[in-house]
């Protein structure tokens, strides 16, 4: 007779496992040639991702949360909040050797608020606690943090990939047009903070999730490689000593 013997997992303390967070130094154009910062948008529906990993191969980790942030407005008078600009906001994830990525989680948003409609997501405006604003060609714009809670299991040493979108709302004058979504980047190089896995290649998705192909933003658009910024905080389970 066979017995079947199930041994428990003990679980490590959540912590920051993947860091490529927001630049800290070399911001805007006051900086010159030196400037980290940047955003991206994608073609049409499409959007732009990029990828990590946590821990070693043979490792078994819980993805907590995926932080990532977004400068989505087009000028100051359309920002007073983000569910002015957007109907959601959405995370898509998987595997980075996958064809295509599909939605994990996401919330729906509510004109004249900023607040999510899911507990699972928080959206907090940071330049309303004194960050620096991004500088779009001589404009001030504001920065949104997103945080998607997940609860998530990942193989530890695999590549996995992810993009923050969120389906715009008609501009006002303009019903042919949608408020068209940023995510922020920066150049590992000049960020002057902890870039793990920075490689300057950023992902193109299209607007059904598939991926389209890698982008390098060095003599496209930008003068320098970028990639999203990125905390991924996790845990990883650990079986007992026996």
């Amino acid at each position: 007779m066979l017995f079947a013997s199930v041994i428990p997992a003990f679980a490590a303390e959540p912590g920051l496992a993947v860091d490529s967070g927001l630049p800290q130094t070399n911001l805007n154009n006051i900086s010159g040639d030196a400037r980290s910062n940047v955003r991206w948008t994608g073609e049409g529906n499409g959007f732009v991702g990029d990828d990590f990993s946590i821990g070693a191969p043979g490792e078994t980790w819980v993805i907590d949360s995926i932080r990532t942030w977004a400068v989505p407005q087009i000028s100051v008078m359309s920002s007073k909040h983000l569910g002015d600009l957007y109907q959601d906001v959405r995370l898509y994830f998987g595997s980075a050797s996958s064809s295509a990525l599909t939605p994990v989680i996401s919330t729906t948003l509510t004109e004249g608020s900023d607040e999510s409609e899911n507990a699972n997501v928080t959206i907090s405006e940071l330049t309303r606690a004194s960050a620096i604003p991004y500088d779009d060609f001589g404009t001030n714009l504001r920065i949104w943090q997103l945080e998607f809670h997940l609860n998530r299991v990942v193989k530890g040493g695999t590549k996995y990939a992810f993009g923050a979108w969120g389906m715009g709302r008609a501009v006002p004058g303009k019903e042919d047009k949608i408020y068209p979504w940023f995510n922020y980047g920066s150049s590992a190089l000049h960020s002057a903070t902890e870039q793990d896995g920075a490689d300057g290649l950023l992902l193109l998705f299209n607007g059904g999730g598939r991926f389209a192909s890698t982008f390098d933003s060095k003599g496209n658009n930008w003068d320098k490689s970028s990639d999203i910024n990125v905390q991924v905080f996790a845990h990883r389970l650990k079986l007992p000593v026996e």
